[in-house]
């Protein structure tokens, strides 16, 4: 773990610069999020309940995992972590492109310990060449008979009750908004190269449009409709970042509400030498092709703009042009955050109950998981920070009881303190909920800060 983050921070150095490397490992130092975090597995009287749940909808669930020489320990625990789900209408699908035969043996030797109905659950397919991760999950999504597909690397490991908790969502959302779910995803964390030790849980949000636009927050454990992911495929061309590729373009295809977050830490992500969750920067073409995968997506959508790299690899800063008004009709409103003295965040993008959830984090940092780093959509916004259109400008002032200035770097402190902080933020709460009930996206920009 030390070695890792020493590289880390080296590679961060070598792209950012000194003072950016000082920055970050202040942060890592002094802002330890998940210091606390202990992943605990449910209860066995817990998953004997879950495997006694019948469902009104019971899919058939098909995991695809392309394998390439991958070592029998880690197979062997993938392959653990699918026969102990305590939801059991599954079929793994393993696509094996390797030119030995360890993957194989590999999988006849588990099969044989298992009961017939589990070791016949497990679909072996030898592939006739490597065809690279896209082109080798391709085969193996022709091999799936399941509803839904879920997407699991060779080396990484699924919670007991994934399933279980997949399914439930999916009969959740049915019988509350009569629709069914095309997309559903949730949390995950890492596991060291023994799969003893978790760390880094990635506690994500609800859908988020424009978080997905600057980086794969989505990512694992991901389930979707077999005639969904079965039509659009993936794309070799995008050869690690394929599922984030695949992630934009069904997210093209699907309403808001079809996309569901699961709450639920049931992905673990192993770390070691090679992989791209233990080193990013081990994989620098993967977060090229994810930026080309973004680029697309706008270019699809008819929208102007320029995805960039930011300090951090993998996510994305969208450039839009002109502007984001001129670029995108569904964007009400732009807005940044408001720091303090000392430098640390005191409002700016709030949740529901009118908290900012980055309060008190210096402006450098970029929270857990770079959540703080990159923008994406808000619930509010303090106006204090907000863009807007012209035409909504006589609606901020009838609203906000004060005049709207259009240069930020105008907005300075007797600005920023001319109304108590709590009439400012009852008054923000009041402005943004007019653009949410229009439809409008507000969108929070880490770049744009005001000082109080």
């Amino acid at each position: 773990m030390i070695r890792q983050n020493i590289g880390k921070t080296i590679n961060y150095m070598k792209r950012n610069g000194v003072r950016k490397a000082v920055g970050t490992v202040y942060e890592r130092l002094t802002a330890r999020y998940d210091a606390d975090y202990f992943y605990e597995a449910p209860k066995a009287e817990e998953l004997e309940r879950q495997r006694n749940t019948v469902f009104e909808k019971m899919p058939l669930i098909s995991i695809i995992v392309p394998a390439y020489e991958t070592k029998e320990a880690f197979l062997s625990a993938l392959i653990d972590s699918v026969t102990a789900q305590s939801y059991r209408n599954w079929e793994l699908i393993l696509a094996d492109a390797s030119e030995s035969g360890q993957v194989k043996a590999c999988v006849e030797k588990k099969q044989a310990f298992l009961e017939k109905e589990q070791a016949e659950r497990i679909k072996y397919h030898k592939l006739l060449k490597n065809e690279g991760i896209s082109g080798n999950s391709n085969q193996a999504l022709c091999y799936a008979g399941g509803d839904y597909i879920g997407l699991l690397d060779h080396d990484d490991l699924l919670a007991p009750d994934a399933l279980f908790e997949m399914v439930n969502a999916i009969n959740t959302l049915s019988g509350q908004e009569e629709t069914e779910a095309g997309m559903l995803y949730s949390d995950e964390d890492k596991c060291d190269e023994t799969g003893q030790y978790y760390y880094e849980p990635n506690i994500k949000s609800n859908f988020n449009f424009d978080f997905l636009l600057s980086n794969n927050y989505i990512c694992h454990f991901l389930l979707m409709k077999a005639e969904l992911i079965k039509e659009l495929g993936l794309r070799p061309a995008y050869d690690g970042a394929q599922d984030y590729d695949l992630i934009l373009r069904a997210v093209g295809r699907l309403q808001e509400k079809e996309i569901v977050h699961v709450g639920r830490i049931l992905y673990h992500w192993r770390c070691h030498a090679l992989s791209t969750a233990a080193n990013p920067a081990s994989k620098l073409y993967a977060y090229e092709a994810g930026k080309r995968a973004v680029q697309d997506f706008l270019r699809e959508k008819g929208i102007e703009g320029q995805a960039v790299d930011t300090e951090h690899v993998g996510f994305y800063r969208i450039v839009y042009e002109p502007d984001i008004f001129a670029a995108r009709e569904d964007v009400g409103m732009l807005g940044g955050s408001v720091t303090d003295r000392d430098h640390k965040i005191s409002s700016g993008i709030l949740l529901k109950n009118g908290l900012c959830p980055f309060a008190g984090l210096y402006s450098f940092f970029s929270g857990p998981a770079n959540v703080a780093a990159v923008g994406r959509d808000a619930y509010a916004l303090d106006a204090r920070a907000v863009l807007l259109r012209k035409e909504d400008i006589p609606l901020f002032e009838e609203i906000m009881k004060v005049p709207y200035v259009e240069e930020i770097e105008k907005r300075d402190r007797q600005y920023c303190n001319r109304l108590d902080e709590n009439i400012w933020k009852q008054r923000s709460m009041a402005l943004c909920a007019v653009f949410r009930e229009r439809g409008q996206r507000l969108v929070w920009d880490p770049k744009i800060r005001v000082r109080r």
